[in-house]
């Protein structure tokens, strides 16, 4: 059925077919993760999530940090500075796969090949997809005692990493949050995941600082607000329109080019 050469991989070291991944598609998922807020304690956090799927604790100077990861309907991870929440990440693109060899890590999403390639060094093959009329590139390394591992490439960035040679089904999927739930709540008081760009500028007006950019053919985007009369301020990454991440980042220095003068 997928006989077309529009969609059948080729390869520069190798002459075998790749397996064809699903058709590119977003998906609205209702997750739990919509209900946190920047500041709640790790208990609100462990009451909303549940049982975190696992935990690291370390220091930032003298601010006690704490990451827990969940596997909820999207992935994703909650930052605790000092007991509060700092920060919340949706994995939308699934890129944090588990059984990932640690080496591979360091060839981060976004990452131009000319990065990894100094991270990691030339890899021990290339191979050349075109899958639903899309092209990407997979370099294979392999690293003794840890097997091989791939990094996808699309458009000259990293969108996907993976154990082994093996394409993944999902390299073209994107899940974003479906919107909170407003069942019982008035208009929105506070930023969560799920929200569109538009209600957090009802929220906090114009962003004082915006980098858009395209990532595995989604439009995307990371912006920064002031969020509080005393000069504090918040960052968000909003996929297709939809928020993806919060960060509280405190106070900023007041730098002319951050403040959009």
């Amino acid at each position: 059925m997928f006989a077309s050469a529009a969609i059948v991989g080729f390869a520069l070291t190798t002459g075998d077919a790749a397996e064809v991944p699903l058709p590119p598609q977003v998906n609205f998922v209702a997750t739990a993760a919509n209900q946190l807020q920047l500041g709640m304690t790790g208990d609100d956090v462990i009451r909303v999530m549940g049982k975190a799927a696992k935990e690291t604790d370390f220091a930032d100077g003298s601010t006690q940090m704490r990451k827990l990861e969940f596997m909820d309907a999207i992935p994703g991870q909650v930052v605790l500075s000092d007991g509060k929440v700092s920060r919340v990440t949706l994995d939308a693109f699934r890129m944090e796969k588990d059984g990932l060899p640690l080496f591979i890590r360091q060839a981060r999403p976004g990452f131009a090949s000319s990065v990894v390639r100094r991270a990691l060094g030339q890899p021990s093959a290339v191979l050349h997809h075109k899958f639903f009329d899309i092209e990407v590139d997979q370099w294979v390394y392999a690293r003794a005692g840890a097997g091989e591992a791939s990094v996808f490439f699309r458009a000259d960035r990293v969108i996907a990493r993976a154990a082994g040679r093996n394409v993944p089904a999902d390299l073209f999927r994107v899940e974003l949050p479906s919107p909170p739930d407003p069942a019982g709540e008035g208009p929105p008081v506070a930023p969560r995941t799920g929200m569109t760009e538009s209600n957090i500028k009802e929220l906090y007006g114009a962003p004082r600082y915006r980098v858009d950019y395209i990532f595995n053919g989604q439009a995307a985007s990371h912006a920064v607000y002031q969020t509080g009369k005393q000069g504090t301020f918040s960052g968000f990454t909003v996929v297709d329109g939809v928020v993806t991440e919060l960060e509280d980042l405190g106070r900023m220095p007041t730098d002319p080019s951050f403040l959009g003068r």
